[in-house]
Parts: C-alpha cells; sequence; structure tokens
C-alpha cells in the first residue's frame, strides 16, 4: 500500500541531505550572510557544536518575509529556471533555514536595512514559527540550539566536538580564502579561534590563514585563456603537504571540491615534488556562468562544466608557466643579524616594540593560548623564541589537516586521485617549460658557474658571480638523463648488446604486467625478454647509456608494478615511470669521485638545459647562497 508520508517526516528527510553535521549548518549560514552582502560574519559555538549562532551586517530580512523563510524552496535568490545559468549568489534552493528549522530549534533576528525596527523569529520542530517585533542592528543573527535533538541517531553518529570543530574550521577557512572583503570570526566557548578583518588584501588572507610559513613560497597566478581566466596563488615546491587538504579550488568564487582539478595540478608539479606530498594551491576559475552547473550537488559542493577539458588545459597550462617563470632554486635560509648561526629552533633579541608588532603578525586562528609579554633584560631588549611563532602556527594546521576533507559535509578524507586519463592528457605530460627565472640566476655576468671542488664526493661546490652554489651530482645528473630520455621519445633508439644478458626473477602476481611493459622498455632502447617462469632477462641497453644498470632497472619496475596494481596507468604514465628508474640508475652516483672537467661539463649541462633545480623524484639539485646573504652574516651590511 502506497502511503503519503506525513509533513513532519518528509522535511526530516530532506534535512538529512543538506544538514549532517554542525559544519552543514555553519556553511549554509554563512553562505547566506555572503549572498546578504555581509562586511563581517561572527560564528559563535558552544554545547559540543551543537549551538551555533551566526551574525552579519548584511541587508537583513524584512519582518514580513521572515515567516516565509523557514518554508522550503522559498527563496529570494531566483524565479525561473533560466536563473540557474546565470547565478552569482551561493545559494538558491530555498533549503537551508527549513532544513535547520526541522532538526533544531531555532531564532531569526533580523532588521533589513533602512528600517527602523528589526523581528524575531522562533521555531521549533512540530510547531508553527512566532513572529515579533524586536530591536535589533541592521543584517541578521541566526541562533540554533540543540541540534539534531529531535533526531537521536543523527545525533548518535557525530563524531567528538574537537572532531566537529575541525570541520568547521576547514569549512569557514575555505569561504574565507576566497571572500578576503569579508571579515571572518569563529569563537568556541567564548574563545576566538579564528579573527580575520574585512577588506584584506587577498594574499594576507591567504598567508593568515595558510601560516607564515606559505609567505616567502606563493607564487601569484593570473591568466586568461579562451573564456576561462584563472587567478589565485601556487606555492613553491618547497611548501607542500601530505595530503591535499591545502588545495583549495573555486569555481565563479563558489568553493568546491574537484579531483580533476586536482589532478591537473599535480601534472602541472611533475618532476618538482617528492613523492607523497602534495601542491598546497588556492586557485579561482572564473568562466561565464552558462558554462557551469551548480545544481547537481545538494550541498553545492560538486560543480559541471560544459567543456571540462578546456578548462582543466587553460588551469594546467597556467600553473605550469607561473612555476616556471619561478626562481625555484632552494635559497640557503640562514639566520637573519642577531640570530645564532645554525638550524633548528632559532633565537632572535627584538626590542619590545618590534616583539609586539610581530607578535600581532603572526596571530593566527590556531592560537589557543595568547602569547604573554615574556621578561626583559635590563638594556630592554627581549629574549624570544621564533619557535614559539612556529608552535602557534602548527595548531591551526593541525586543525585543517585532522579536519577530514568536507564534501557535502561527509566524514572522510578526500579520496587519492586516481590515474584518470584526462583530454588534458596532450598538456600534462609534455616536458615541462624551461625555468628563465633560475637560469638568469645561474647565468651571473653572463658566464656558467666555475666549479671549485666537491664535498664529500657528493655534492659539487661552485661560484655563481658572487653566489655560492651546491649542487646535488647525483640529482642534478639524474634530471639531465630524464629530459635526455624524454626528448628522444618518439624516434629510433640505437641498442647496444650486452656481452652477458642479465636476469631478473620477479614475483608470479606481476608477470603478466611485466610482459605487457616489454614493448614499451624496447622503445627506449632497452630489449627485455621473458625467459620462462618468474625470470625476465636484460639483453641490450640504449648505446649513449652503455653503463646503465639494467638489471636495477627491471627491478625497479617489477617494484612500481607491484605497487601499482590496480592502477589503469596511461601508455605516457608507464614510459615516464620507466625512463625515470632508467635517468636514476644511469646517473653519476653519490660518493663518486669527479675531476673538475667532468663538473665543468656538469654544470653546463644544467645551465643550458634550463632545467636543473629538481630530479624526477622531486628532490632539490641544488641551492645556492646569495652574496647578500654572507654579508649579513658577516655583519658587513644592516
Amino acid at each position: 500500500m502506497i502511503r503519503i508520508l506525513p509533513e513532519s517526516l518528509v522535511n526530516k528527510i530532506a534535512a538529512g541531505e543538506v544538514i549532517v553535521r554542525p559544519a552543514s549548518v555553519v556553511k549554509e549560514l554563512v553562505e547566506n550572510a555572503i549572498d546578504a552582502k555581509a562586511t563581517r560574519i561572527i560564528i559563535d559555538l558552544a554545547n559540543a557544536c551543537r549551538n551555533i549562532r551566526v551574525r552579519d551586517d548584511g541587508c537583513g530580512i524584512p519582518r514580513e518575509d521572515l515567516p516565509a523563510a523557514l518554508l522550503r524552496h522559498a527563496t529570494s535568490k531566483i524565479e525561473k529556471f533560466e536563473d540557474l545559468w546565470q547565478l552569482e549568489t551561493r545559494g538558491f534552493r530555498g533549503e537551508a533555514l527549513a532544513s535547520i528549522a526541522a532538526v533544531a530549534k531555532l531564532t531569526i533576528v533580523s532588521r533589513a536595512r533602512g528600517e527602523i525596527a528589526g523581528a524575531r523569529l522562533e521555531s521549533e520542530p512540530g510547531s508553527e514559527p512566532v513572529v515579533e517585533a524586536a530591536g535589533a542592528p541592521e543584517g541578521t543573527e541566526v541562533c540554533v540550539r540543540d541540534l539534531f535533538f529531535n533526531i537521536p541517531v543523527r545525533l548518535k553518529f557525530l563524531k567528538s566536538p574537537a572532531s566537529e570543530l575541525q570541520f568547521i574550521l576547514y569549512m569557514v577557512t575555505r569561504q574565507a580564502l576566497i571572500r578576503p572583503d569579508i571579515g571572518f570570526v569563529v569563537t568556541n566557548e567564548k574563545q576566538t579561534l579564528l579573527d580575520v578583518p574585512p577588506q584584506q588584501p587577498w594574499r594576507e588572507r591567504v598567508i593568515a590563514l595558510l601560516g607564515l610559513e606559505a609567505a616567502n613560497h606563493l607564487l601569484e597566478v593570473e591568466t586568461a585563456r579562451h573564456i576561462v581566466s584563472v587567478r589565485g596563488f601556487v606555492a613553491t615546491p618547497g611548501f607542500t603537504r601530505k595530503d591535499r587538504r591545502y588545495q583549495f579550488f573555486f569555481i565563479n568564487g563558489r568553493p568546491i571540491t574537484s579531483r580533476s582539478l586536482s589532478n591537473v595540478v599535480q601534472q602541472a608539479y611533475k618532476g618538482l615534488l617528492m613523492t607523497q606530498r602534495f601542491a598546497v594551491v588556492v586557485l579561482n576559475v572564473e568562466l561565464p556562468a552558462r558554462e557551469v552547473d551548480v545544481n547537481v550537488h545538494p550541498t553545492k559542493e560538486e560543480v559541471r562544466l560544459r567543456d571540462e577539458p578546456m578548462v582543466l588545459g587553460v588551469v594546467h597550462r597556467a600553473v605550469q608557466e607561473r612555476l616556471a617563470a619561478a626562481n625555484l632554486i632552494p635559497s640557503l635560509s640562514l639566520p637573519a643579524e642577531g640570530k645564532a648561526l645554525g638550524f633548528g629552533t632559532q633565537r632572535e633579541f627584538l626590542s619590545p616594540s618590534e616583539w609586539h608588532r610581530q607578535q600581532s603578525a603572526t596571530r593566527l586562528p590556531g592560537d589557543f593560548t595568547p602569547f604573554t609579554m615574556p621578561s626583559t633584560s635590563p638594556a630592554g631588549r627581549v629574549f624570544t623564541e621564533i619557535q614559539h611563532h612556529v608552535t602557534a602556527q602548527q595548531e591551526m594546521r593541525t586543525l585543517l589537516e585532522a579536519a577530514s576533507g568536507i564534501a557535502g559535509g561527509q566524514p572522510g578524507p578526500m579520496p587519492p586521485a586516481q590515474c584518470d586519463v584526462h583530454p588534458f592528457e596532450q598538456h600534462a605530460q609534455q616536458p615541462p617549460i624551461p625555468d628563465s627565472g633560475a637560469t638568469e640566476l645561474l647565468l651571473a655576468g653572463g658566464t656558467y658557474p666555475e666549479p671549485l671542488g666537491q664535498i664529500g664526493d657528493c655534492y659539487i661546490v661552485a661560484r655563481a658571480g658572487d653566489n655560492l652554489l651546491l649542487i646535488d651530482q647525483h640529482a642534478a645528473h639524474e634530471r639531465l638523463l630524464y629530459m635526455k630520455f624524454r626528448e628522444a621519445l618518439g624516434r629510433e633508439k640505437a641498442t647496444q648488446p650486452l656481452l652477458i644478458p642479465v636476469t631478473v626473477d620477479v614475483p608470479p602476481a606481476i608477470i603478466p604486467t611485466l610482459r605487457e611493459l616489454l614493448p614499451v622498455c624496447e622503445t627506449l632502447g632497452m630489449r627485455v625478454e621473458h625467459f620462462g617462469g618468474n625470470t625476465f632477462v636484460v639483453q641490450s641497453v640504449p648505446a649513449d647509456v652503455p653503463h646503465l644498470d639494467a638489471g636495477a632497472v627491471l627491478a625497479d619496475l617489477a617494484d612500481d608494478v607491484e605497487e601499482c596494481a590496480g592502477e589503469a596507468l596511461t601508455l605516457d604514465q608507464l614510459r615516464d615511470r620507466i625512463i625515470t628508474r632508467m635517468a636514476c640508475r644511469a646517473a653519476i652516483k653519490a660518493g663518486q669521485q669527479l675531476q673538475i672537467e667532468e663538473m665543468r661539463e656538469l654544470i653546463r649541462d644544467i645551465v643550458d638545459s634550463h632545467l636543473g633545480f629538481t630530479c624526477p623524484h622531486g628532490r632539490p639539485t641544488m641551492i645556492i647562497l646569495t652574496r647578500a646573504q654572507l654579508d649579513r652574516q658577516f655583519k658587513r651590511v644592516v
């Protein structure tokens, strides 16, 4: 028998699609405040994040509209179907307040701009809302109490208060990153966790939320192609994270989650990042509203693009070109004047006024314990530890990293990127663009760096104009060979037969996959045959690298195949893995003594290639100590 569900049950079911945890409530209310053109949004939390108050100074709600605000699909943001293709607001379905009212006690106090008095609405599930006149400033305040009090099952599945708080902070961080014109404040049990001012320069907002460590690593991206523009920031390879939660993407200012965008960014960093490290990016993609369908997910976390391959290609190119234009040679970081020489915790003497200035500048949302003024010496100078600032940053970072990615309010981290084949693949798999910034620095005075010798038979010391250059000989040569092998793809490869073929035994489970790779190996000049059973035989190697340890390459490749079991790798990705292994095994080894002329030749090749600042695994190949840094260390400059 078919029954019509009661309205109260329908409302709870609908609420379950939108409101799944306290962070979902905060998200919906913050988006409403943004749509109301607020310049400051204050979020107060209590009762294990089940009591939520969001205040804004936006346009407010007229008294006569307050009762309708709690009706499902009641909204002021669209009127007809065609409006869905011209959306400029965060919300549009009219579900947020109705869904919240179905699972919590709700109070709304609002005063529309230009009105003399405001109004208050009181609502509890199962009863009609009550509206009365009330004094209030312009704007809206929404108080949610006892969230999920009428749905014990949902309440049971909430995580710990600390975890729910982390979800909220992560969500607010995403909103605050893309709207530096709006001030955001988050307090929990009257303790301020996040406080960023309105009208903040975008770069300063990003640094305030990601930490001071990001300040020296952010590269600004601004490009436009076709109908797409990309603006934002990407971090240098020296500032990475262990997961993707520091990859923030926006479409027309709307925070979204996108595995495709994350994949193309990782491709743009190809060869610059260490294994299992992920780039830090804040990118906003602008394109005509008609090219985006935002009505594909209940919480609007995902969008559908009409021409996704084109958008992905523009983003990939924008990130890749910006990285290429930057000088990515790591600079040897030495303490400034007044600090102890060495690495690790650095101590610094500061004047009281300078100490206060730095404390204010480094105040981050994760600073749960207020800074206290340390004691001063009789000379009036303050002794403080830089590590104290680092600890403050780490608190906020721990909150963000511990917060599983919020995709529609659902728990759990963002799934790992799959090796999907995207239409942009022909762009992503091309060799990186030359690093013009690094080349200009290395060719100081128009001459190649001059080698001075080796340290530990591992690092080459060279003079680059007035600067000192330190080169990892293995990593640098590995990068050069990698690029050489990549450039030779598609051309007939000369081979050299081995006098004594090399045999390699592999686990039985990977034999079928490894056999499929043999034609790929042959196109790279390494002929391998399946001898039978678990044994493979290397018969020849590329003629230009006759000293290649082919057995080690095949063993490494077998390990890769075993590690990537189940992944659908493209042909180009398979070739890349093979040439990466070949470059590593054929490169100059650490501990190998070199003659000055060999060092000179390696350095010239590095400079001419424009690509010598990281090895294929993402490790730096060189670092530089500038004359200015030396002058500061020896007190020649202040």
